[in-house]
């Protein structure tokens, strides 16, 4: 289904890659980003510093990402409904409004990680007012392909290992000599 991507390869080490990318959708939009992938597992986080003198902002905290956070997963219902604003099938950000009977108490704005097609997981931005302009949402997205890459390279080579893992288990005699021939 996935195809090598060079351009994946080119970022280097994937996990400390995918820090590195929320890091910088969170410097280029100015809020606190969470990486998930499709299954609403985390991957990875933005600091959550307030900046001023008492340096942490509570208020970007609600249950949904406290929990999703701490345990680096949504539940089901909480993924629901995210799902129900159109975000599986969203090539573009999406909006979502604060809900707070939902433990959504400020708005979110969902950047679609895809890959040829593919939805692949989400960035989660805090929505703010004023929020951020078309132009930074439009440099995020960027960084959101690159980051789709980056999961579409990494299911393929996780696909490639159990192809071969279970090439190897179901091997018959002599497959080390079949191999070595091969090769």
């Amino acid at each position: 289904m996935y195809e090598e991507c060079p351009e994946a390869r080119e970022n280097g080490a994937m996990k400390g890659d995918y820090q590195e990318l929320v890091d910088e959708i969170s410097t280029l939009l100015g809020a606190p980003a969470t990486l998930e992938n499709r299954d609403f597992e985390l991957i990875a986080f933005g600091a959550h510093d307030g900046g001023g003198d008492s340096g942490f902002d509570a208020t970007v905290l609600d249950p949904v990402r406290t929990r999703s956070i701490l345990t680096r997963r949504s539940t089901a219902e909480v993924r629901s409904w995210f799902e129900s604003f159109g975000i599986t099938r969203a090539t573009a950000p999406v909006r979502i409004p604060p809900t707070p009977e939902a433990g959504v108490h400020r708005g979110r704005i969902c950047l679609p990680v895809r890959h040829r097609g593919f939805a692949l997981g989400y960035v989660w931005l805090l929505d703010g007012d004023p929020g951020p302009s078309d132009q930074q949402l439009t440099a995020a997205m960027e960084v959101a392909h690159r980051i789709g890459a980056l999961l579409a390279d990494e299911a393929q080579a996780g696909a490639d290992l159990t192809r071969e893992f279970r090439a190897v288990l179901t091997a018959e005699r002599g497959w080390q000599r079949d191999m070595a021939v091969a090769a």
